[in-house]
């Protein structure tokens, strides 16, 4: 993420480090719709009010001192990005159970450039199983093919060493070290920045299912 872009979405602290920047800042004027995307073991799908039970087992969720209303502050505010915007997060859900177990998205596009950022979120309940790094995988596909994006780029703590396994495994790059973007609340002083272009981008075809495109509507999750 360029160091002029910035997250938005106060609510818990821990969720401010991690959750938050999933929602879109979109520079510029294009509308954009969010189609179902599939993997192998998930289903990117917008948030629906039923998604309650499993947001409010979520770790960061469920350590709150009011679980439940911070779980629908997290979808109300994901409803309204639905209706204002077109697009906002997508929530991670799995396949074989149908549990929702995490979020994804892009925090930030700026058309004029081409360029956007991909954060992700997963309940550490469910992590060290590859769901991150299938969600990233989607979605860079996703920028790239559908939205027209030429470079897409992703943050992490210095020491989330997840989190930027999954960056790596995706195929994106480090390119340094950047500040944090304003109003964080994390304690480390700078961030690590990775990013890949289009044409470096190629996922094995069975990595990624194509998108279901008839239906409109997330740092740290560890692969």
């Amino acid at each position: 993420m360029a160091p002029t872009l910035f997250s938005r979405w106060p609510v818990m602290k821990a969720l401010r480090n991690r959750i938050r920047r999933i929602l879109p800042v979109v520079s510029g004027h294009r509308q954009l719709t969010m189609p179902v995307l599939e993997t192998k073991r998930l289903v990117l799908r917008k948030f629906e009010q039923n998604d309650l039970g499993d947001i409010i087992r979520w770790e960061e969720i469920s350590n709150a001192r009011n679980p439940k209303m911070e779980a629908q502050k997290f979808l109300d505010y994901s409803f309204g990005e639905y209706r204002g915007g077109g697009a906002g997060p997508w929530g991670m859900q799995l396949k074989e159970s149908g549990e929702m177990v995490g979020n994804c998205g892009f925090p930030h596009i700026i058309f004029e450039e081409l360029c956007g950022e991909v954060n992700y979120y997963v309940d550490p309940r469910h992590r060290r199983q590859g769901l991150a790094l299938e969600a990233v995988k989607a979605l860079l596909k996703f920028g790239f093919q559908e939205i027209g994006l030429t470079r897409i780029q992703g943050r992490c703590e210095p020491v989330n060493f997840g989190s930027e396994r999954v960056m790596q495994k995706a195929g994106m790059k480090f390119e340094g070290f950047i500040e944090h973007a304003p109003f964080s609340n994390d304690p480390s002083p700078k961030q690590k920045l990775y990013a890949i272009s289009r044409n470096e981008f190629g996922p094995p075809a069975n990595d990624v299912d194509d998108c279901a495109t008839n239906m409109t509507a997330q740092s740290d999750g560890q692969g």
